[in-house]
């Protein structure tokens, strides 16, 4: 199966760099199991065809082009194996070259011809597979996994595994009879809270998740000293020795516990610009706020959609934006069926950051709020 590396802030913002007309972006739900995922190959050459047509029939693109686009379009899809589906495809191409994405994140069915690449939904997808550390704990030893998204892997670097020092010592047994495995327990665990701290200082202060018993976890946040980190916990035992699989399946509750973190602290910050006066909500105000680079955050909600035409006003090029009805792109020079992605992509391209939160939360703002630089 043909697909591109994960969405990296550099890969995004070569994404975003325009490229001569048409340029073709695809995404398509899909399912990880058959057979649904068998009918998504289906469905999506049945879209890649729907765009060919829409080349074909565009007066602006030469028949050369098209035939060009619609070759790398083909070579997308046959480069697919629907056993590798996810919850979401992207597809981008253009006369001389193609890409894929398989997302572990839900995408609207749509196809978008401009002279840039559609990024919003690898956006998304990049921010809910920002990299987390996992410590598996045990009475005996503690590890260290790596993970981005679904994927994880156990790193044995930097002193680990941590493995207690099971030391025997003079004197009566105490109430457990362990004749000191108390205090061996809590050694090892303030070890691996040493070695964790070199990590979190050089990796911008990665989320941490806790695997383990509730009592273990309980402990290893009394002696760390790392407890802004701790960002998540997974109360369960005897995953020590766990598959990549089988841990990955265990850490989503944890993974959505981050995701709903990441939203929280965006809406904080909001409430914070906007008692500094620092706050837009509204897309037409965000248009011309983000065009001038001031958005430093952009709040935006998954499922919004606007259909809008960028307008030059006194001389300022795509100043404002004339607001049209769903549907309307097509019949409008111009306009944009989704002024959203444009948006997230000026933002992006200015050094600002995006987060993405479930709909009816902006309900307010109109469904995409920011705070300001300035």
């Amino acid at each position: 199966m043909t697909q591109s590396p994960r969405p990296t802030p550099e890969l995004l913002a070569e994404l975003r760099k325009p490229r001569p007309y048409p340029v073709v972006s695809v995404t398509l739900p899909t399912h990880r199991h058959r057979p649904e995922n068998q009918q998504d190959h289906i469905r999506l050459r049945n879209l890649l065809a729907e765009a060919s047509k829409r080349l074909t029939d565009d007066p602006d693109v030469p028949r050369a082009q098209a035939v060009a686009v619609h070759g790398q379009l083909a070579a997308a899809a046959e480069g697919l194996d629907p056993e590798y589906f996810l919850d979401g495809l992207v597809v981008h191409a253009s006369h001389d070259e193609n890409a894929t994405y398989v997302l572990g994140t839900d995408v609207p069915e749509r196809i978008v011809v401009g002279t840039a690449y559609l990024t919003r939904n690898l956006v998304a997808a990049a921010a809910r597979e920002r990299p987390y550390l996992v410590l598996i704990l045990s009475s005996g030893e503690v590890r260290l996994w790596r993970g981005e998204g679904e994927r994880v892997a156990e790193d044995r670097a930097g002193g680990f595994p941590v493995i207690t020092s099971a030391v025997e010592r003079d004197g009566p047994p105490n109430r457990e009879g362990d004749h000191g495995a108390a205090q061996d327990f809590l050694n090892m665990l303030s070890d691996a809270d040493r070695q964790l701290t070199p990590l979190l200082q050089g990796e911008n202060g990665l989320p941490v998740i806790l695997v383990g018993l509730r009592q273990h976890i309980a402990t290893f946040r009394e002696v760390s000293r790392h407890g802004q980190a701790l960002a998540a916990e997974v109360e369960v035992g005897g995953l020590l020795n766990s598959t990549a699989p089988e841990l990955a399946t265990q850490l989503a509750p944890a993974r959505h516990t981050l995701t709903e973190a990441d939203a929280k602290d965006a809406l904080r910050a909001l409430d914070e610009a906007r008692s500094g006066r620092r706050f837009a909500g509204g897309v037409q105000d965000l248009w011309q706020a983000a065009g001038e680079g001031r958005v430093a955050l952009l709040v935006v909600e998954e499922g919004l959609r606007v259909t809008a035409r960028p307008d030059t006003v006194e001389g300022a090029e795509r100043a404002t934006l004339t607001l049209l009805d769903e549907g309307d792109a097509a019949g409008t020079r111009g306009a944009e069926e989704d002024i959203i992605d444009s948006l997230v992509e000026t933002v992006l391209g200015a050094d600002g950051k995006v987060v993405f939160v479930p709909d009816e939360t902006l309900k307010d703002a109109g469904g995409a709020a920011a705070a300001l630089r300035y």
